[in-house]
């Protein structure tokens, strides 16, 4: 059946992948079962350092943690149980954004990493024009000062974390001059809300 061969095919390189990473993985597809990673599933090993912070040389983005393909949806609880895994075998880096979910995978990471906030780091990214109410995505960029604030509060809280390790500006928006974007920034780092 070409449903299961795509289904089958898709869900074994995905598991294949991340095997090395997280040992046994059950897919969403009954297809697949068993253990891809076996006993000797790999460790994040080594340590890179982003400015000040330090981190594993192994990162776990949550972009696509989400998003539905097809039939797919994957299951928060499936999703929460990588990130702690992944925190078991030495990951210490999550990457997030406002604009992946859009802001569900930033409240399925704070989820995640809950149990042992302190010793991650947690990157994210702002400067799309979301409604942070809705997660609608509304035309073009937005980067205002103001604006920034306001998402960095609500990160916060979807992160359930009191400080964002290391925040990025997704997109340039060309409307909003850099300075003003760093100022505001510099602001945000001065109250300890971001690393």
């Amino acid at each position: 059946n070409s449903e299961f061969g795509r289904r089958g095919f898709l869900g074994g390189i995905v598991g294949l992948a991340a095997s090395p990473l997280l040992g046994t993985i059950s897919t969403p597809t009954s297809a697949l079962k068993g253990d891809l990673g076996g006993p000797a599933a790999a460790q994040a090993t080594g340590k890179r350092k982003l400015g000040s912070l330090e981190v594993s040389s192994v990162g776990l983005g949550v972009q696509n943690m989400s998003r539905t393909y097809q039939t797919t949806i994957p299951s928060r609880t499936e999703m929460i149980s990588i990130i702690r895994s992944a925190f078991d075998r030495g990951v210490t880096f999550y990457d997030a954004a406002e604009a992946y979910g859009p802001l569900e995978v930033e409240r399925i990471l704070g989820e995640g990493v809950a149990p042992f906030r302190d010793k991650v780091v947690i990157a994210t990214k702002f400067g799309w024009n979301i409604d942070l109410e809705t997660g609608q995505r509304r035309p073009g960029l937005n980067s205002r000062p103001e604006r920034i604030k306001v998402v960095v509060e609500a990160m916060l809280k979807r992160l359930r974390t009191d400080c964002i390790d290391l925040l990025y500006q997704h997109r340039v928006d060309p409307q909003v001059p850099i300075e003003d974007v760093a100022g505001a920034i510099k602001g945000l780092m001065a109250q300890g809300k971001v690393l």
